[in-house]
Order: C-alpha cells, then structure tokens, then sequence
C-alpha cells in the first residue's frame, strides 16, 4: 500500500497486469470447438465425438485395436 493513501495497487502497471491475469481464459467455454479436446493428448483439432469416444483421428488410430475397432477392407 502506498503510505497515506490507501491505495491497493502501487502503480498503474500493476493493476492492468492484475485485470488481464483475471480476464485470460476467463469466458465460459461450454459449446463449441473450444470447449472440447482430446481425452488422451487434450488437442482439440480432427475431434472423433461419434459414439462418446472424445479422441482426436491420431489417438484413435493409436488406440484403435484396444478400444475394440476392426479395420474392414
């Protein structure tokens, strides 16, 4: 605190730095592509949701034969 003011924030670059740490990723993210990434690596790009799987297509190339997928011709 400054003496004799009262003032919280010692300078005016504190406070903008405190405003952006407090606004970064601060939106809620509950619908859309942001909202949902990988259940493995947590990448959120080429997404297979079908059948709740929530990987993204290298995971699930990965781990493919263990989750009970069969490659037909």
């Amino acid at each position: 605190m400054r003496a004799g003011l009262g003032l919280p924030f010692r300078s005016c670059r504190d406070r903008e730095k405190m405003g952006h740490q407090q606004l970064y990723w601060s939106h809620p993210r509950k619908f859309g592509q942001g909202s949902r990434s990988c259940r493995v690596c947590s990448n959120r790009h080429g997404l297979i949701r079908k059948y709740g799987l929530n990987m993204c297509r290298q995971c699930f190339r990965q781990y493919a034969k263990d989750i009970g997928f069969v490659k037909l011709d």
